[in-house]
């Protein structure tokens, strides 16, 4: 017995209690390719799954903040993951029409485990870095999809959602229909890079949504639009005004924040000469948001509020610069259509 408690000392020291994910590049246009796998790109919140080797379960967002007390849904469904396993994948909260709604989300979080009723999650898990004690980190990601289908039985709030080989612009066209954000192309090649954007993996939006930076507000007291920027060589840089877009909770949520950021100098550097005065505020809050596309000018087109982003570092809100895929032939197949109906 006391062999037993060593051997689970040991395993529990050397398994990683905290671990960021690996993030996509963005591509210029939807691809096919037999040299990739394709998903769909979930609205939702990149989330780890920690089982340790004793079975007690964590769940940390890509800013390491733990999330098991909010979540006991999908803590409970994450007991179907073996001992000993890192699981990577996304926390969602869906409409009534079952598509995954991100300010729904955001609203439950800060309610926290109170609202599970109301607005229950679902964890889709879509790579293994660790099973059953094995580090897979290294392995190609088709190998970690297969171990990851066989380790884990989905059900309860967790699913395991189907990928599709080569057909990448069928996918994306089926996202379009249903209204999804997009697709994510996985190099089948690709190892498991944590913390780092790696062009082995590249998302294509269907609906253009990034993270930027709150430098200010305008209007009178907080606030009628945000004024937001991104970084890019090592300077901040801004991309214009946010007017529409928040319901009652991001605008409480916001105008308190705002109050505590402020600042008198603004953090741009030279600061820019704007059309209307603005409330300046220290580069600390990050925001996700919609736009159309981006200008000539590097300002968004009909940008809305998304929703906030704390668990993104400011250092991380950049300019994507896609990268440009060549095309393939598209077979024609009814599997990018089921990948896209998803049953929650």
């Amino acid at each position: 017995m006391h062999h037993e408690s060593d051997q689970l000392q040991i395993e529990l020291d050397s398994f990683p209690m905290e671990l960021r994910p690996m993030q996509a590049a963005s591509a210029e246009a939807p691809f096919s390719s037999p040299e990739y796998v394709f998903e769909v790109k979930w609205d939702g919140l990149r989330c780890i799954v920690f089982r340790d080797p004793g079975g007690t379960v964590h769940l940390k967002d890509r800013g390491l903040n733990d999330l098991t007390a909010e979540l006991p849904e999908v803590a409970a469904a994450a007991r179907r993951v073996p001992p000993g396993s890192v699981i990577d994948g996304e926390l969602v909260a869906t409409d009534s029409d079952g598509r995954p709604n991100y300010p729904r989300l955001r609203q439950r979080l800060a309610g926290g485990a109170r609202m599970r009723d109301e607005i229950p999650t679902a964890y889709l898990a879509f790579d293994a870095l660790y099973l059953e004690g094995r580090p897979l980190l290294r392995q190609p990601v088709v190998r970690r999809r297969a171990r990851l289908a066989k380790a884990v039985e989905a059900g309860g709030h967790l699913f395991v959602p189907d990928h599709i080989a080569e057909d990448g612009v069928e996918l994306f066209e089926a996202c379009l229909e249903r209204g999804l954000e997009g697709v994510v192309a996985k190099h089948q090649q690709s190892p498991y890079v944590p913390g780092q954007r790696s062009p082995f993996w590249l998302k294509v939006k269907a609906v253009k949504s990034d993270d930027f930076v709150v430098i200010g507000w305008m209007g009178e007291k907080p606030f009628d639009a945000l004024v937001v920027g991104y970084h890019e060589d090592g300077r901040l840089l801004p991309c214009g005004t946010v007017g529409g877009g928040y319901d009652d909770d991001a605008s409480r949520s916001l105008r308190d924040v705002l109050v505590e950021l402020a600042t008198s100098e603004s953090p741009l550097d030279p600061p820019p000469i704007m059309m209307r005065p603005v409330h300046w505020v220290r580069p600390e809050l990050v925001v996700s948001i919609r736009y159309s596309e981006w200008s000539p000018d590097g300002t968004l087109r009909f940008p809305i509020f998304n929703g906030l982003r704390p668990e993104v570092h400011p250092a991380e809100a950049v300019r994507h610069r896609p990268r440009v895929v060549i095309s393939g032939h598209v077979k024609p197949g009814s599997a990018a259509y089921d990948l896209t109906r998803f049953p929650f």
